[in-house]
């Protein structure tokens, strides 16, 4: 039996509507001054983000200072030379017990990795500064090689987590200073 009455047609979806619709909503924006945070202009190069910060140091425990460089070297610029910014970045690792057996045996890891940055403007020596922490989880098993894999796989991603929360954080403070201006 049709629950539907007699005189109702079925709603369709109209692509062609949606898509009017997404082309107003990009030319509003467009007429507002909006300008995605990751956006290039005609004529650069390279990916968006920190293209114009320079990695200039990091200080960290020899456990996990590669990690962070690593991190932060997919996304700082390919020539410090020629940069607009220095990055300064202070890191801290703890891991934390989160899962204690009754023989006092830990089986899962917290690992917090605290990063502290400080952005150097070259021309003018201007700095802006901030912190940011990201967690990873890993397991404790049997195997001390598969818990070292999993250590360094939590390391690894907290890394990538923190570089990309001070990417963001840098980039939206870099765009209110513009917009101030």
């Amino acid at each position: 039996m049709n629950s539907r009455p007699l005189n109702s047609r079925p709603v369709k979806s109209e692509p062609r509507l949606a898509a009017l619709l997404l082309c107003a909503m990009a030319f509003t924006l467009s007429g507002c001054g909006f300008t995605p945070l990751y956006a290039t202009t005609a004529g650069e190069t390279g990916a968006p983000g920190l293209r114009n910060v320079a990695l200039s140091s990091i200080s960290a425990p020899e456990s996990i200072a590669p990690v962070v460089e690593q991190a932060f070297a997919k996304r700082t610029s390919d020539t410090p030379s020629s940069a607009t910014y220095d990055l300064v970045i202070t890191a801290t690792e703890q891991a934390e017990r989160l899962a204690v057996q009754i023989d006092a045996s830990v089986t899962r890891y917290n690992y917090r990795l605290v990063g502290r940055y400080t952005l150097i403007e070259r021309a003018t020596g201007k700095r802006i500064a901030g912190s940011t922490t990201s967690y990873a989880s890993f397991n404790v098993v049997s195997s001390q090689y598969s818990t070292l894999f999993a250590e360094n796989a939590a390391k690894e991603k907290a890394a990538d987590q923190l570089a990309e929360d001070i990417e963001r954080d840098i980039l939206m403070r870099l765009a209110d200073a513009k917009e101030r201006k």
